[in-house]
This record gives structure tokens, sequence and C-alpha cells, in this order.
């Protein structure tokens, strides 16, 4: 029969706690008592609220719940529901489970709009399915989910870049070149010359590949024609077209990061109620492991406020499942861990390797295949996880791949985690490495760990061994300080992973390994000492978090209004919301806050031309000088919104300099040095390279101890170049003319001297500098006589002895690390504030160290 019978509802279910026991199809036993406590106050506290937050652990089967919510919404309120993943992966394990474990029905809705089933598009439009799609269905200029009346964001502490996405323009310099190139061209006067040149040039050393710069808008406003027509152009015909057709005509609201890898235009927060199929949904419930304090959320998603769901009462101190962290870092050399993962592998079984980009998951993927292990990629398992799981030796390795991808009980008991889930775009590693905020990222990053760490106990009795290896697990996963800002379990199993990682031979590691597997009574009797650390710790909070949850309403605020061209309300958001950011945790903020509050007043002199919010703007701007000194445009453009600025130039200059040194030692103690064997390692290369006579070694290990003092360092193999040179901030330059190799009874010759009184002059045509930066000129040599005909050259050249130099060397490292020891992650005000004191105090800034090796100058020695 052709005919079309009529649909009746006879669901009298009043709850989605209740619904569930009306599903016959369902394989799943029953409802967890956390499930049906969040599903009650959902009932009772939330049905009617426009934006709903429910905070429910990784693993403790939050889907359901979110699936219960939208199925008793879509049969009682006949709503369009719409059901948000992060990747399609997900989106088809939302839908298996749906159906094969819940008796719900769900429809996937992957790849363009333009292939989407014309039946299932009918259903989902109708009413008369769950539609389950990426959350790119929805963010993208032309969703054919243009009216959602429901819509479940699940995983939404993973959503900042899906969100986000759809008013960011990443120009990649690996991808698109040119236009990177053109940019760069067309903003080269409002970039500091030597930044523009390093971004330029075709490599550069790991600090400058990672440093970001961000482009005073102020200044980007007049570029805004040209700017608007090359973007116009360039991407036309390209993907990019997409996030610039929202862009273009709201650059003013966004902010502009350029770094060596790309060029990022993004507002500061994503103003996603301007996306109608978003704004206009009846509910938007956000299904979170955490829903934060800080406004975390709020930040990412651009929403004002949430009704809150916590997580209920009982998971204080308890976890889902078990995890057994190995270190093998702390014990072993960085050679010795590939062959250690291999054995853990081929021991486990099948194994998940997750990595930080394609190209180290290519070198696993190359590793592993070399010892027979079949690996598999994310696209052989977008559909099923059934080939891997048939494996009795496999790996799947997934680049940046940290959420979304689940393994349960004997599928996978082994994660390989090859670096942590950290700064993730060029706006979060700005505000971290030059703004000192980590504290607002904090509880992103902690988060991201959550679900990386998750991926393999994916209930209340599952359990997984966690094998951590790179070059920054050690800051948030070792050091005290970080741990306590994980759940108390998690806490626990970390402490006991340190203590049970630390001189271990490798051999260790697989017995103990083995035993955690076997799972069995011996595991029992130590898992008891998990369960001990555990009830000895507490949470502890985040810095400044509720300064920053009281904040972030008005940040929401603020980016709609200047979206909108609402720069005076901008201007009095800005200035109440660095009143509140009170207090040295939240200082690089309050400094950030200023600066937007500057920018909105410079604009808003220019839409009514009203003087006093220039001057504003120069006030504002000097506010936010004092927070972030590392800015040293915010000086400049107080100076030029207002002539009667005082100048202190030399003393900004100076603080300008010990916070680029700063920036650069924190990012190398994050990136190279947090595991002390590493640091330790390459103290010694340093020590004993300046130790000997071999000049080669002596002019590495030169460079090296700069690099370790915050310097950007480098040397030149090139005929009449100079030996190392030291860079800081672009405007101070100490190079080196090093003659570790000269006999101590020799005179200096003419040849040296002459040769040493050219680097200034080389280091200005080869050195990205500022066109007024000082340049000093030293000699360490052993020699402590001169001359008489070199004397006539030597009025510039400072002359530092070699074993005073190797003297001084040993006790700066000796200063660093310290520095090190308490280093306690990127992005933390006290800490930068406190290593500067030590640098100043121990004349390690970069003015003491200039005016150390100034000391002496060759032409005060005596003539031979």
């Amino acid at each position: 029969m052709a005919f079309h019978k009529k649909k009746t509802n006879r669901v009298s279910c009043d709850s989605p706690e209740a619904l569930f026991r009306d599903l016959r199809n369902r394989t799943a036993e029953g409802l967890l008592s956390h499930q049906a406590d969040i599903l009650r106050r959902y009932q009772n506290e939330a049905f009617g609220k426009p934006d709903v937050a429910i905070e429910l652990p990784t693993g403790s089967g939050k889907t359901l719940v979110g699936l219960l919510i939208a199925e008793f919404r879509r049969i009682t309120k006949r709503e369009r529901v719409l059901y948000l993943c992060p990747n399609i992966q997900l989106v088809k394990q939302v839908v298996e489970h749906s159906e094969r474990k819940y008796g719900i029905k769900a429809t996937p809705f992957v790849g363009s709009a333009r292939e989407y089933n014309p039946a299932s598009k009918t259903k989902y439009q109708m009413g008369d399915t769950i539609a389950v799609a990426p959350y790119s269905a929805l963010f993208n200029t032309k969703p054919f989910f243009d009216s959602p009346q429901l819509i479940i964001l699940d995983d939404a502490h993973a959503s900042e870049n899906y969100i986000a996405s759809n008013w960011s323009m990443l120009i990649s310099r690996s991808e698109y070149k040119e236009i990177y190139l053109g940019l760069l061209g067309i903003l080269k006067d409002v970039i500091p010359a030597p930044a523009l040149r390093r971004f330029q040039a075709d490599d550069n050393d790991y600090v400058d590949r990672h440093s970001v710069e961000l482009i005073p808008t102020q200044r980007i406003l007049t570029l805004l024609p040209t700017l608007t027509d090359f973007l116009d152009v360039q991407t036309a015909t390209l993907q990019l077209k997409y996030p610039w057709s929202l862009l273009r005509d709201h650059v003013e609201a966004c902010q502009v990061y350029v770094s060596f890898s790309g060029i990022l235009v993004r507002p500061y927060i994503p103003p996603s109620f301007t996306h109608l199929p978003f704004a206009q949904a009846t509910q938007r419930v956000f299904m979170s492991a955490t829903l934060g304090r800080g406004g975390d959320l709020e930040r990412i998603t651009g929403v004002k406020s949430f009704c809150r769901l916590p997580i209920p009462d009982g998971w204080d101190k308890q976890g889902i499942g078990r995890r057994f962290f190995m270190f093998p870092e702390l014990s072993l050399e960085s050679n010795a861990v590939p062959d250690l993962v291999v054995r853990m592998i081929k021991k486990s079984g099948r194994a998940l390797v997750l990595v930080p980009s394609e190209k180290s998951a290519e070198s696993f993927q190359k590793l592993l295949q070399d010892e027979g292990i079949s690996v598999f990629r994310a696209r052989d398992i977008e559909d099923s996880k059934d080939a891997f799981i048939a494996k009795e030796l496999a790996a799947v390795v997934l680049a940046n791949r940290y959420d979304g991808i689940d393994f349960l009980g004997n599928d996978c008991r082994l994660l390989i985690l090859n670096g942590l889930p950290k700064s993730s775009n060029l706006q979060e590693l700005f505000l971290m490495s030059r703004l000192a905020s980590g504290v607002l990222l904090e509880d992103r990053i902690r988060t991201r760990i959550i679900q990386a760490v998750g991926r393999c106990t994916r209930s209340a009795t599952d359990y997984a061994a966690v094998c951590v290896i790179g070059e920054d697990f050690f800051d948030w996963l070792v050091l005290n300080e970080k741990r306590a800002l994980f759940h108390p379990e998690l806490q626990g199993e970390l402490t006991f992973g340190v203590e049970n990682s630390k001189d271990m031979p490798d051999n260790d590691f697989l017995e103990n390994l083995a035993i955690f597997l076997a799972h069995d009574d011996d595991w029992d009797d130590i898992d008891n000492q998990i369960l001990e650390y555990r009830d000895t710790t507490t949470q502890t909070s985040i810095p400044g978090e509720i300064n920053l949850l009281e904040a972030v309403p008005h940040e929401v605020d603020y980016q709609y209004a200047i979206w909108n061209r609402d720069f005076v309300r901008c201007v009095e958001k800005s200035e109440r919301i660095s009143s509140i950011l009170a207090g040295n945790e939240v200082k690089g903020l309050r400094g950030l806050w200023n600066y937007f509050g500057g920018l909105a007043s410079y604009q808003a002199f220019l839409n009514c031309g009203e003087k006093l919010y220039r001057q504003k703007s120069a006030d504002l701007y000097l506010r936010a000088v004092t927070c972030t000194p590392s800015l040293s445009w915010l000086r400049e453009l107080a100076a030029e919104n207002r002539e009667d600025v005082v100048d202190a130039q030399a003393d900004s200059d100076a603080e300008a300099l010990l916070e680029s040194s700063i920036d650069r030692i924190e990012m190398l103690i994050d990136s190279r040095f947090n595991n002390p064997r590493k640091f330790e390692n390459a103290a010694r290369e340093i020590l004993n390279g300046l130790a000997g006579n071999d000049s080669k070694a002596f002019e590495n290990a030169h460079v090296n101890l700069g690099t370790m003092l915050g310097f950007r360092s480098s040397n030149s193999n090139s005929n009449a170049a100079p030996d190392p040179w030291w860079v800081a901030g672009d405007r101070l330059c100490l190079v080196a003319e090093d003659k570790s190799d000269s006999q101590p009874e020799n005179p200096v010759p003419v040849k040296h001297v002459r040769q040493a009184a050219s680097h200034a002059k080389w280091i200005k045509e080869n050195v990205s500098l500022r066109e007024d930066a000082r340049i000093f000129i030293v000699m360490i040599t052993p020699e402590k006589t001169i001359a008489e005909a070199a004397r006539v050259y030597a009025d510039n050249v400072a002359w530092w002895h070699i074993d005073d130099f190797r003297a001084w060397a040993r006790s700066a490292i000796n200063v660093i690390r310290t520095l090190k020891t308490t280093f306690p992650g990127m992005g933390s005000q006290e800490w930068r504030d406190s290593a500067k004191k030590v640098l100043r105090e121990a004349g390690l800034d970069p003015e003491s160290i200039v005016k150390r090796a100034c000391q002496k100058f060759l032409k005060e020695l005596p003539v031979r």
C-alpha cells in the first residue's frame, strides 16, 4: 500500500527521564543516578531557558542525557532538533549509540549540504528525526540548518575553534604563501621592521617561529581600503572567501595576529548571536565536561550567560574509570623512548597515539610500520572502528585530535600522548606568551588535557594506561601547582604515575604495564595507593577566576557593541572590565582591556570628532603600558593621540628589553627545558663547549648560552662575519669576536681588532634590528695585552677575558636553573614578575649584560 498512514503521538511521558523508560528498543539497562539527577534538574530549572549549560565528566554518559533532552522536546514540542558534534567521526558515533544502545532515531548529516539525502532533510524539517551534524554544518555562511529550534552542542568545551572559525580567517604561510607575503607588504609600515624581516625570512629559530605580534588596529584603519581590495580579489576563489565575507565590513572589530606561520584575523570573542540560525533557536543546550569557574564557556561561545546545571553531588572526589600514567622521560633519555613506546604497544596489542601535528603523525606512522604494527589514521576509522579492533597488533595515530574519539573497554587499553593540547591558535598563543595571561586559558587547557587522557576510559569500570612523552608535559602534569588544578581522582593518578616513573629502567615500565593490563589482585593492591593519593588532595581554584567570571558578561557585551560600531558603549564596557580585573594575576588582561578601551575611544573620536575621546584613548593606552610593557607600540599610540605624553624612553626601553628576554626564556622553558633532564643536558653542553679551545665548539656554546638567557642568538660561517651575536628586543645587540684558540701570552693583533671593529656595520646590513638599535662589540679572548698598532682601531671594542666569561656563564646558567625550577607554565604573571626581579638582581637583564661585557675596552689593555 502506497498511502501514508497518519502519525499519532501516543507518548504521554512528562519528562526526559520518563521518556527513557518508554524506549523499548534500547539495549542500555537504565539511567545512572547522576544522569537521572541532571535530567530532573533540567526539567525543573532549565526547560524554558534559552541557554543551558550542563556539566558531566568525560565518560559519564552525557551523550545519553543530550539525546534524551533532544528526543523529548522533538516529541512533545515537535521542534526541529540539531545535535552538534566536533567532527564527522563523532557524528557517526553518536548516531550509532543513539539507535543501537538507546533506541532513539537519529540521522547523520555529513559532507556538503548539496549531498544531504532529500528524505533525511525532510524528516529533520518536519521534526521527525534528530539531525546529528558537525559544528561546521551550522557555523558557515549558508547552512542548510537555517532554523533549528533546539540546538544541542556536545563537547561544548571543545567548540572554541569550531564556533570561532566562522569569524576567523587564517592565512597560512604554507598554504597561501603569496597572500601571506602580500598582506605583509600591505602591513609593512605598521609592523616593526625587524619583526617584518623575520616574518619574510625563509626560516627562523624556534622562538621566532612561534612568536606572535598583535598589529594595532588603530594603525590598520588607514590601510582598510587597500587591505579590503586586496583580500576581495585574493580570496574570491578560495575557501577563505567565506570567513572574509563576514569579516570584511567589521575589521575594526577584529584583532590581526601575525606570526611566521600565518596571519589570523578574528574578533576577540566570536559574535555568535549575529548568526541567525544560532541566535533564533528556542533553546541552546551546551554539554560540557566542565563549565569552568572563570567564564571560559561564555568567551568560547559568545553567550553572555547560562542557566548552569553543574556536576551532581558526589563527584567532587571520585572519577570515571582508572588510568595508569607513565612518564618515561623522567628516567630515560629521549632517544630511548621510541623503542620503549613500540614495546609497550606490542605488549598491549592495540594503542591510540595522539600527536600535535601531521608531521609528528607521519613520523610515528613510519616508526610503527617499520616495527610491523598496523597503523590506522583518522580517515580509516571515520565510518567504523571495527577494522582496527579486529587487529591483534595495531595503533590509531591521530594528529591534533584530542577529543571526539572514544575507545571503550578492550577496544584499546593504551594511550600514547605525545605533547599536550595547549594553545591551539595565534590568539591563544599571544595571550600566553606576550600578555602573560595564561590564567585566562588555564581552564581551557585543563579541560583539553582531561579530554585527551580520557579517550580510552569511557565508563566507571574501564581502565587504560597513558604513556606521556614529548617536551611539554612536565609543567602541567608533573609540577604540583598545576596538578592541583585537576579533579582529585586525576591528581591521584598523576601523582602515582610520577612517583612510579622516577629512576625507572625501561624494563620496569614494561613490567608495571603488564601488571596494570592484567588488572588482577596484584593491581588491586597497588590501586589503593592511587586512592590514598586521591583522598589527600583537593582541587584548587585558578587564580583570579572570580574576577574573570564577573568580567565576562561585560566582555561579551563589548564584543557585540564594537561589532555594531557602538564605540561609546565599548569605552564604558572596557573601563568596567579593567576595574573588575584587579590584582596581579590578571594584570596582562587588564592591560589588554585598557588597550581595547583606548582603541574604542579613538574610533569614537573618528566617529564624532570629539577631542575628549582622543585624549581618553591616550590615557587608556598609557594604562595598558603599565600592565603590558612588552608591547612597545602602546606608548607610541598614546603619543600619537596626545601631544603632552611624557616619553620616559630610557626606562621604557630597559623594561621592554627585559620583557622581551622573559618572553623568550618563558617559551624556551615551556617548550625545550620543562624536563630537568633536557635542561641539564643543554647546560652541560654549553659549559663543556666554553671550557675548551675548540673555536667552533666555543662559538656554538656561546650561541646557545645567549638563547638560554633570552636573546635572539645566532652566528654566521661567512667570511668577515662576526662570531655570535645576541639581540634583545630588536633594539640592542651585543656582537662578539671569539678568540678561544688564541695564546694567552700573545698580544691582541691588529687584524683581530680591525675585524672586530667592522662588526657593527655587518650587523646593520645583515641582522633584523630597528634603525635606532644600539650595537656593542666585545672580544672574548685569553689575551691580556694589545699590539701597539692595534690601538687605533680599538676605541669601540670591549674586552672580556675568557676565564671571566666562563665563570660568568656558569653563574648565569645557575640563575636560569633557579627560574626553571619555579616555572609553573606559560602565561603566569607572578612568575614573570619574579623572574624579572631575579634577572635584575643577578645582573642578567639585557642592559646589565651589555654593561658587564663592556666594563673594559681593548684600548685600555697594556701594550706589547
